[in-house]
């Protein structure tokens, strides 16, 4: 069991290394909106605090993010690391930028929020898609 959480998780990881950590910081497109990609990653953040598997997966992951993080995997390994954070204080600090995929030239939003919970802080980094769809999502 646990060596499949450990894949699941490393899957997880390689998404959103190819997705933002290739590009560095670019400038966001103006396909997007940064206030908006701030709201939409900390609604994310919000459903999945809220323990909304279902919604997070069904509403707004995209093709991609739900064929690698589906709910059950969502369910079994990151709704607990959720969980141990404690309860939800506050979001913290956040930035957004712009990322491009090599292979595809599909570009995306990256937003990295910092928030705060009742037993310690954690770190989002989320990519969204054109259609304001997750295509990466990484916690730390």
């Amino acid at each position: 069991m646990e060596t499949k959480r450990a894949m699941h998780m490393i899957c997880i990881m390689i998404l959103a290394v190819m997705l933002t950590g290739c590009a560095g910081k670019q400038k966001l497109s103006d396909k997007f909106d940064e206030a908006e990609v701030k709201a939409a990653a900390e609604e994310v953040i919000e459903i999945l605090n809220e323990g909304d598997i279902d919604t997070l997966v069904d509403q707004k992951w995209n093709s991609v993010m739900k064929s690698m993080a589906g709910k059950e995997m969502m369910t079994e390994q990151v709704l607990p690391i959720v969980e141990e954070l404690g309860a939800f204080e506050e979001f913290d600090k956040e930035a957004v930028t712009g990322s491009r995929d090599k292979d595809t030239e599909q570009e995306f939003a990256v937003a990295v929020v910092k928030v705060k919970y009742e037993k310690r802080k954690a770190q989002f980094t989320i990519s969204f898609d054109e259609d304001m769809k997750v295509g990466g999502f990484y916690i730390k």
